[in-house]
């Protein structure tokens, strides 16, 4: 009994139990507050990774490149970094630790999308109190940055996902910005995408002609393209797994996106 008591700490009672704490809590909130405090230069320079749940080497990689980019361009460094998705395989936190044990290692904010792995078992949970709210936006440089979960296989295609009312509240136009960048897991097109809600959720995006470019992960694989004909542009972003990462800049409402090797 005594040696049982002793060594409480080094046992999980189940891996299923979220219990995140300091610098593994509220991380989205934390991280946004810190990039609000930092200057900000004509261009906005944006590093995006996701789809690391199986690629933790690769994972690595991403941030140590990141941190080097910003050694090397002292004058226009990363602004800010987001992972679109999948930090998680099987929703555990354990996974979610790993995973942000790498996040840590960034020398710049960075924000967290939910993805559909991150959603299996508890997941949900783990992510909430990890990195806090599955659709939330903030202000930065006259821009709108608008995160929304679009993960409806995940809650069963109810017609709730992604919450199309939200989204639109957070694009009317309003003298706080100017234009606006919505980013994602699940593309629209995308059979994890409830397909009922496909049409409504483009066309909001596209409603008050404000949307810069819409940027998403989930299928791996980079690719810049306009899936609905009109001036929306959608961009997939490199999953960790190709030792690649994309990094937009934006200038003015202009915007140009670079690919960097690892």
């Amino acid at each position: 009994m005594i040696f049982f008591v002793a060594c409480e700490d080094m046992f999980d009672y189940s891996p299923y139990v979220v219990d995140f704490e300091g610098k593994n809590k509220d991380i989205n909130q934390t991280n946004i507050k810190k990039l609000l405090k930092k200057n900000v230069n004509d261009t906005i320079r944006i590093a995006f990774t996701g789809d690391t749940h199986r690629f933790f080497d690769e994972f690595e990689g991403f941030v140590n490149a990141t941190n080097d980019l910003n050694k090397n361009n002292y004058n226009n460094p990363i602004d800010f970094v987001i992972h679109v998705g999948d930090i998680a395989d099987f929703g555990l936190p354990k996974q979610y630790l790993w995973g942000n044990s790498f996040l840590l290692g960034l020398d710049c904010p960075y924000i967290v999308v939910l993805g559909n792995h991150d959603m299996v078992g508890n997941g949900g949970l783990a992510y909430t109190q990890m990195f806090g709210e599955y659709n939330f936006s903030y202000i930065y440089a006259d821009i709108k940055f608008v995160f929304i979960n679009t993960n409806s296989r995940e809650f069963g295609f109810n017609g709730n996902v992604p919450d199309i009312n939200w989204l639109d509240s957070q694009l009317q136009p309003s003298e706080d910005f100017k234009n606006a960048v919505v980013i994602f897991h699940v593309a629209p097109m995308d059979g994890d995408f409830d397909s009922n809600l496909e049409e409504d959720f483009h066309t909001t995006i596209a409603k008050y002609n404000n949307v810069l470019f819409t940027v998403h992960g989930h299928t791996h694989h980079h690719e810049v393209y306009k899936p609905y004909l009109d001036s929306i542009v959608y961009v997939n972003v490199y999953g960790a797994q190709y030792k690649k990462f994309n990094v937009i800049n934006i200038i003015d409402e202009e915007f140009d996106i670079e690919t960097y090797e690892f």
